[in-house]
């Protein structure tokens, strides 16, 4: 998966959005993590008034050797400072045992939903 994710800022919504698909490979890691450094850098100073949200409901498989960085990734989310945190699970049972283990192993004080329309 090359830039298969995306990442946005919706000021008017207050949210702060991170979309992930497909197979995500050591190499997306990366440009993920300086993009949500960038993205998350205009929000700075307002980070408690944002909501987060992960969408991956079209991941559809996390390489074993990358669930040490989803765990870590779990846990900057919820040391940031957002005012809610959620996660729209995937589709694949299997991708989605392996996010909420990762998260279960970080104390994630986030919400698993299945879709956009369960967010507050």
């Amino acid at each position: 998966m090359t830039n298969a994710y995306k990442i946005e800022v919706d000021s008017s919504r207050k949210l702060f959005m991170v979309t992930v698909g497909g197979s995500f490979q050591i190499s997306d890691a990366g440009g993920l993590a300086m993009a949500f450094l960038m993205e998350g850098s205009k929000i700075q100073s307002q980070t408690s008034e944002y909501t987060f949200v992960a969408d991956l409901s079209k991941l559809e498989n996390v390489e074993p050797s990358l669930l040490d960085m989803l765990e870590q990734a779990f846990k900057m989310y919820s040391s940031i400072g957002f005012k809610k945190l959620y996660v729209i699970e995937s589709k694949s049972a299997t991708t989605r045992q392996q996010i909420r283990e990762a998260a279960e192993k970080m104390n994630f004080g986030g919400e698993f939903v299945s879709n956009m329309d369960e967010i507050a």
